[in-house]
């Protein structure tokens, strides 16, 4: 039968074998844990221990563990109390701690600092890292009360461990996963402990701030991004959020001329032109927004990112939809769909332009193909092609869309009125061809 030994750290672990073998403290201990485990006669085994074997996990379980086989007959039970006696039974297999329900701090640190002992001073750095590895472990169960403890036990005890290798990213990742859960609260809590684990850094504030724009707190995102800009005055996606959050409060007048004072000395800056441009189609500023769009593509385009060209592209696609320029609409809305060739949303803006406005039912019906075939079954798209498969005379395609279309929004009138069009063309033929 075999039995697992938990230690939190690899010098814990070649101790608890040291006792267990009854190892000199003098001797080698790796060669003698080897020569153990190869050795066949049953006259060296010590109570009925067979071998042992490093293990990283125990049931998903981190740690520095150590699997023991044990003599299938009598002598079982005999390592089984050995074991007690020696390593101590909060040690083996189930009975080490790992929390299955939520519990409170206090629950939680009593238990946590049995099991890795962190106040003993000079703990293993492989000790904290393997109880890292147990909070990632609790969130990906969604023990999100119980990381959220272990992340603060974590700082208290050892207050620089996330500044390294990126960790500090867990505190947003669980920020946004109590976001998600109604847990507001915490979710704040854990950001502002990023901000004093990266008191330097401007991700802290961008992050907090985007907490504060998901949940409508744009007063509090212009105070905090305010603040953080001072120290990080060129970091664009603070500005970013900067702009959205004054934008949001309605105060499109600082916006434009915080936009405007930066491009004065860096008028290339596609990112800036582009965020003004928003602003201008914000407040329907259409003619000025298309300027703005078009000083982004001529500016250093080359050096954003993919996305953010793609939403350039998008924004002038909408500018000139609204200015009724539909063939300059549909040609950057193409340009978006050589990034984005799956985009639904703007598949279904070139399928609605070629159809309404430009005289183009094949092409339509070409894009908004697309759209059903990558899986997009809904009742507008659906609605989309029986129209187009109506204007193209192909009926009893344009009456089985329709139909469904009817079937999963049933208080979307234009379907109604599409199929009532449709019986009417029906009936007309049905006449004539009775006629002749």
């Amino acid at each position: 039968m075999p039995y697992y030994i938990f230690s939190s750290n690899s010098r814990e672990r070649e101790e608890t074998v040291k006792k267990l073998l009854k190892i000199n403290q003098n001797h080698d201990i790796r060669r003698v844990w080897a020569e153990y485990n190869n050795d066949r006669s049953h006259e060296s085994r010590i109570k009925g221990i067979l071998s042992l074997k490093c293990k990283n996990t125990y049931r998903g379980i981190p740690g520095y563990w150590v699997k023991i086989e044990s003599d299938s007959n009598d002598y079982g039970k005999q390592t089984l109390l050995y074991l007690h006696n020696i390593i101590g039974i909060e040690r083996i297999n189930d009975n080490v701690f790992y929390p299955k329900t939520a519990l409170s701090f206090k629950e939680l640190e009593s238990e946590w600092q049995k099991k890795y002992r962190f106040k003993n001073g000079n703990q293993h750095p492989e000790s904290y890292r393997i109880f890292f590895k147990e909070i990632k472990m609790l969130m990906s169960e969604n023990q999100l009360n119980n990381a959220y403890y272990g992340l603060i036990l974590l700082l208290q005890t050892k207050s620089g461990f996330l500044k390294k290798y990126n960790r500090y990213t867990i505190l947003e990742d669980l920020a946004f996963r109590l976001d998600q859960e109604g847990d507001f609260d915490r979710a704040e809590r854990c950001l502002r402990l990023q901000r004093k684990v990266m008191p330097d850094s401007s991700f802290p504030a961008l992050n907090i701030s985007n907490l504060y724009l998901l949940n409508g707190m744009s007063e509090k995102a212009v105070r905090v991004l305010r603040s953080s800009l001072k120290k990080h005055p060129n970091d664009q996606y603070l500005m970013h959020n900067y702009i959205m959050a004054l934008s949001n409060e309605g105060n499109y007048h600082l916006a434009v001329a915080t936009l405007k004072k930066i491009l004065e000395k860096d008028i290339n800056n596609s990112f800036y032109w582009k965020l003004l441009a928003d602003l201008f189609y914000e407040t329907e500023d259409l003619q000025t927004a298309i300027k703005c769009y078009r000083k982004a593509l001529y500016g250093d385009i080359e050096e954003i990112q993919e996305d953010i060209r793609a939403d350039i592209y998008f924004g002038m696609a909408a500018c000139f939809y609204e200015t009724n320029q539909y063939k300059k609409a549909k040609q950057y809305y193409l340009k978006v769909l050589k990034t984005f060739p799956e985009d639904h949303y703007t598949l279904m803006n070139v399928s609605q332009i070629c159809f309404h406005h430009l005289d183009e039912p094949e092409e339509a019906l070409k894009y908004a193909k697309i759209v059903e075939e990558k899986g997009s079954d809904n009742g507008y798209i659906h609605y989309q092609l029986g129209l187009i498969y109506m204007a193209l005379e192909i009926r009893e395609k344009a009456k089985w869309h329709l139909y469904k279309a009817r079937r999963m929004i049933p208080y979307f009138q234009p379907v109604h009125e599409a199929l009532h069009q449709l019986r009417s063309l029906e009936n007309k033929t049905q006449k004539l061809t009775f006629d002749k």
